[in-house]
């Protein structure tokens, strides 16, 4: 049977995410209080529990949400080795938690583990990774030394990239302890070497100004514009680049460097394009910036 580490098995979330379930009840009977059919709601509680990562378990999980994170560039990597790297460091490290919804057996719903850059650098399971990400950058960008480190560098930075994989929906509440538990536990560790530095990889998406960069038609008449009517009030929307971890945003604000990369696979854009630009995103961030971005992202839950 799997162990757990009990600190962080069966821990409730600060925060229990509610779903709102519109079904009509067998027994629904007409009335003249005005009352439509079908208008029951229930309420379903959703307890979410931390975990260790757990190899035997969560292999299939961590490679689906590596390939929604690798959006259309999932077939330039091969996720199959790289998620039990990422699993198997978790082990190796004694750090790396996960979100379940029922019982350790159960798909993580979300999970922060940290790959070792230096120990991993000519992994054949990492290589390709930390390569593709590095033919992202450009030869004068801040992250080429900490994904190509030296042997002047590495006696000064210790870089460490954090994989925050997870599903869109996760209640915000729930990020602050697992990147919590995730420091705390590298702190702790007697293999983790002391990282200096955190490059956290994800993604996001382009924001145009105006709904034509959404694939939107608020309205017909003001196309062109970077302001839509929409039921008599003005809509505004705002021009750049977003996280799709609103938790990204916290380290965005203290990070050292924010780097974002167009997916090499991405078919081309046009005026006939649909929906908005996704891009791949790399945050780098010392120990002292990261920490002070989980602060504000506890306060803000």
């Amino acid at each position: 049977m799997p162990s757990t580490n009990p600190q962080l098995s069966a821990v409730p979330a600060s925060a229990a995410a509610s779903k709102r379930k519109d079904a009509p009840r067998e027994d629904e009977e007409d009335d003249d209080s005005g009352s439509e059919a079908g208008s029951d709601v229930s309420m379903i509680n959703v307890d979410f529990d931390f975990y260790n990562l757990n190899p035997d378990v969560d292999q299939i999980a961590v490679k689906r949400l590596l390939r929604q994170h690798l959006s259309h560039d999932d077939e330039l990597i091969d996720v199959h080795p790289l998620a039990e790297l990422i699993l198997s460091e978790g082990v190796r490290l004694g750090s790396g938690s996960s979100v379940k919804t029922d019982g350790e057996e159960s798909d993580p719903w979300a999970l922060v583990a940290a790959v070792d850059i230096i120990e991993n650098r000519e992994n054949p399971a990492f290589k390709p990774f930390l390569d593709y990400l590095i033919s992202t950058t450009t030869p004068n960008s801040p992250l080429r030394a900490i994904l190509q480190p030296s042997s002047t560098t590495t006696q000064t930075i210790r870089p460490a990239l954090v994989f925050s994989l997870r599903m869109l929906n996760l209640p915000l509440p729930l990020i602050p302890p697992l990147y919590k538990m995730l420091m705390s536990e590298l702190k702790d560790s007697v293999e983790a070497p002391n990282f200096t530095h955190w490059l956290i990889w994800g993604r996001g998406y382009k924001l145009e100004g105006s709904e034509e960069g959404m694939g939107l038609d608020l309205n017909p008449v003001a196309r062109g514009s970077k302001k839509a009517k929409n039921g008599g009030q003005t809509v505004s929307m705002t021009t750049g680049t977003f996280p799709y971890h609103p938790e990204e945003e916290f380290i965005d604000k203290v990070a050292k460097h924010v780097h974002t990369y167009p997916f090499k696979s991405a078919p081309k854009r046009d005026e006939e394009s649909f929906g908005v630009e996704q891009h791949g995103r790399i945050i780098l961030a010392e120990t002292a910036q990261l920490a002070s971005a989980i602060a504000s992202m506890e306060a803000a839950c």
